[in-house]
């Protein structure tokens, strides 16, 4: 007997709904929430962390007015004839198991460069390939890594959750809050807290100047993992990839740098033994 063959659409409808079923759900989420159905809400954390194993690739672009629904990055007029070098995308592989990430950045002038944390040491190579060195926690993205895969979404809680909307084709959680009372991560809350010192009554609008007074967040409502993040300032384009097959492993160079340069810190970290010290037995 020969099989009946699904139409096109109903087989690329049966296609989504058995990579849905993949996904590991309690019973009282087995409903997919839609526009039409918007009293489901997120669970908690709102936003999840990434797999333990994963790879995405987050997209920025300073075009804060063009529609939410655009799904190409489009530079905005700032960055067309703005002459300094801007960070286009960063992809990002995470291996828990392994403590690492690597950092794939590529520029707006073309050029790229790709950096490690392993076991919470920042390392990137010098300019010309002239060996490696440690990125100083000050500036070291390895500090807010080691609190959240997404540390740019740290102020989303459900007391900004505006309910179910469809986002680049998906049903999505829609989180919004003043940009004023974002909590600031990383070198915005640096420069806010040097801002302060001399202005107290300094709030980050003033200081930044965005182009819009609210920040707007969508998050997929199946996985719950960020989508789309406009914030006045910058729209971050999220998209998640299957993660290699192999373990992530850090170049043997990066390897051998770190060995060498713990080893130098334990070293001079170890007290010498003082005149009264015991000598050692025979």
């Amino acid at each position: 007997m020969m099989k009946r063959k699904h139409p096109p659409a109903i087989s690329a409808h049966l296609a989504a709904l058995a990579l849905l079923s993949l996904w590991p759900v309690s019973p009282a989420e087995a409903q997919a929430p839609s526009a039409t159905n918007p009293q489901l809400v997120p669970r908690q954390p709102p936003v999840s962390p990434a797999p333990a194993r994963s790879e995405w690739t987050v997209r920025m672009s300073t075009d804060v007015l063009a529609s939410a629904e655009a799904e190409e990055e489009r530079p905005g007029a700032a960055e067309a004839t703005a002459q300094q070098r801007t960070v286009r995308a960063i992809q990002f592989s995470k291996d828990a198991n392994s403590k690492a990430y690597r950092l794939r950045t590529r520029f707006s002038d073309g050029g790229s460069e790709e950096e490690w944390i392993v076991s919470g040491s920042h390392v990137a190579e010098r300019a010309g390939k002239r060996g490696y060195y440690i990125v100083g926690n000050e500036t070291s993205i390895a500090r807010d890594l080691s609190r959240a895969d997404f540390p740019e979404l740290a102020w989303v809680e459900m007391s900004h959750y505006r309910g179910v909307k469809t986002h680049r084709g998906k049903p999505a959680f829609h989180f919004t809050i003043p940009f004023d009372d974002k909590r600031l991560t990383g070198d915005q809350a640096q420069i806010m807290d040097f801002m302060r010192r001399s202005d107290p009554k300094a709030t980050p609008t003033k200081v930044f100047k965005p182009k819009l007074a609210e920040v707007s967040l969508y998050v997929d409502a199946v996985t719950q993992l960020p989508m789309t993040c406009n914030d006045g300032l910058l729209v971050r384009r999220y998209t998640f990839q299957q993660p290699a097959e192999e373990r992530l492993q850090p170049p043997a160079a990066i390897v051998d740098f770190l060995k060498i340069r713990n080893e130098a810190l334990r070293i001079r970290l170890t007290p010498p033994a003082g005149p009264g010290a015991a000598a050692a037995p025979k």
